[in-house]
Formats: structure tokens, C-alpha cells, sequence
């Protein structure tokens, strides 16, 4: 597996100035500073606007967006993945992305022309629009024909009527492809709770030839446990993507990225 050309470029405040900053490999404290973030992945350039201020007290205040305010690494590692693969596989291939926060995932999938929605929570669908935007996504101007195309909408799994709402929707018309990045996270009771909706969720998106990839970080055991034990009640195929074919500076061996196929 070759390396990947990959940046991250952004500006920050470093003793009352303004710095640029240019990172070649990941490095969250560093970039959950910043508002905005240039990727650069191979030929690929992606504008991410974040908003740092809203990451920390979703606890206290349901109004902020919490983790969803920010890029993570689960994400530039699956992003690194699927553009790393041969780029003709992309071109038409209808995607969703889950816990999509500021999107980067579905963006990269449009760059190389998927049709892309890209799904979270209602409150951040402000966030998500405005990314969509900043890479020229227009609702008003509509897709074009033979190239890529990204737009967004809400789905929160667990909600009641879910599955047969939102899902369902998305659903129709049949999906090649399903990608989704540190949706998965432990309490504070030390269990994975929203995990068994997130994965019935990603089985009623996938029809008998969909993938789905499934990036998380190794935050806690119970989260891997849980995953996977959901995972095996709804697929068929449950594998984990071989470290190698992650290509470098992003083979970070503290993400994992599972692919589910067969949904049962």
C-alpha cells in the first residue's frame, strides 16, 4: 500500500497571534482548535468548518454539539481507506453516512463521485449544510450529471419510528454503500448503549450487496465488545479491515475499521 499525500492546514491563536499551522499526521488537540480545517487526501482537497467552542458541556447543555463540533481521526483513517482504493468504484455509487458530524467521510465519497447523503442528529444539520456548502454542495444548484453529489439529512437511531422513517427512506432505490466513524461510545456506567440501535440501523440501510464500513477508535473494550456482538446478530459477514490496506501516515493502530455485508 503506497502512501498517501496527506495535510492538515489550518490557523490557530498561539500567544495572542494568529499561526498557521501545517500537520502530516494526525493530531486532534491541535486541529479541534481551529474553526477550519484544509484535508488535503492525494488530489483531494476538503474544506471542514468546525465549531471548537461547541465540543465540550453537550452534558450540560443538550443544545451544543459536542463531539459532533469537530473532525476526529476515526474519520481520516476511513477516508484514507476509501481513497486509497481504485477511484471508478465510486462514480455513481449511491452512500450514506452515519454520525456524519462535519461530514468528512461522505465529502471524500462525493469528491471522487458518489452520491453522498450524509446523516446525524437534527441540531447538527446546521453544521453539516454549511460544510456542504464550503465544498460547493448547493441545494439550490441540484447535482450534476456525471459528477459527484453530497446533501443531508437527519437521522437519529433510537428515536422512536426510526427504522421505519428515516431508514426506510434512505433505504429505497437500494444503497452500494454504508460508512460511518466513531458513532460508537462507552457510558459512564462503563456500557455501549445507543450501539444495538446504531448497528440495526447500518442492517436496515444495507441490502444483500451493500457494504458497510464501521471506523472507530479503541477507546474502551466494552465499546469493541458490544459492536461486535451487535454486528453478528444482524450480519452475516463481520471481518476487520487489515491494518495494511490503511495506507501511511494514516495506519493508526489505535483505529479499527470493521466491515459488516449480509445483513441477515
Amino acid at each position: 500500500m503506497p502512501q498517501l499525500q496527506f495535510e492538515l492546514a489550518f490557523q490557530r491563536w498561539e500567544d495572542g497571534e494568529r499561526v498557521r499551522k501545517v500537520l502530516h499526521e494526525p493530531n486532534r488537540w491541535e486541529v479541534h482548535s481551529a474553526e477550519e480545517v484544509a484535508v488535503t487526501l492525494d488530489d483531494l482537497r476538503l474544506r471542514i468548518l468546525q465549531q471548537p467552542h461547541q465540543l465540550a458541556g453537550a452534558g450540560v447543555n443538550p443544545d451544543k454539539l459536542g463531539v459532533a463540533a469537530a473532525l476526529w481521526d476515526g474519520a481520516l483513517v476511513l477516508a484514507a481507506y476509501l481513497v486509497a482504493q481504485p477511484r471508478y468504484r465510486y462514480l455513481g455509487m449511491r452512500c450514506v453516512e452515519l454520525g456524519a458530524g462535519v461530514g468528512l467521510v461522505g465529502l471524500a465519497l462525493a469528491a471522487m463521485g458518489a452520491r453522498v447523503t450524509i446523516t446525524d442528529v437534527g441540531k447538527v444539520l446546521p453544521l453539516m449544510r454549511d460544510n456542504l456548502a464550503a465544498n460547493g454542495y448547493h441545494p439550490a444548484r441540484g447535482p450534476q450529471e456525471g459528477c459527484g453529489w453530497a446533501e443531508a439529512d437527519a437521522l437519529e437511531w433510537g428515536k422512536p419510528g426510526w427504522m421505519e422513517g428515516p431508514v426506510a427512506r434512505l433505504a429505497s432505490g437500494g444503497l452500494d454503500l454504508v460508512v460511518a466513524a466513531d458513532c460508537c461510545y462507552i457510558d459512564q456506567d462503563g456500557a455501549s448503549p445507543s450501539t444495538p440501535a446504531f448497528v440495526q440501523t447500518c442492517a436496515g440501510l444495507c441490502g444483500p450487496d451493500t457494504r458497510c464500513l464501521v471506523a472507530f477508535e479503541r477507546r474502551a473494550p466494552e465499546v469493541r465488545t458490544c459492536l461486535l456482538e451487535e454486528a453478528k446478530k444482524f450480519f452475516k459477514g463481520v471481518r476487520r479491515v487489515p491494518l495494511g490496506q490503511v495506507p501511511r501516515p494514516l495506519r493508526l493502530e489505535y483505529v479499527d475499521i470493521w466491515e459488516l455485508t449480509r445483513p441477515l
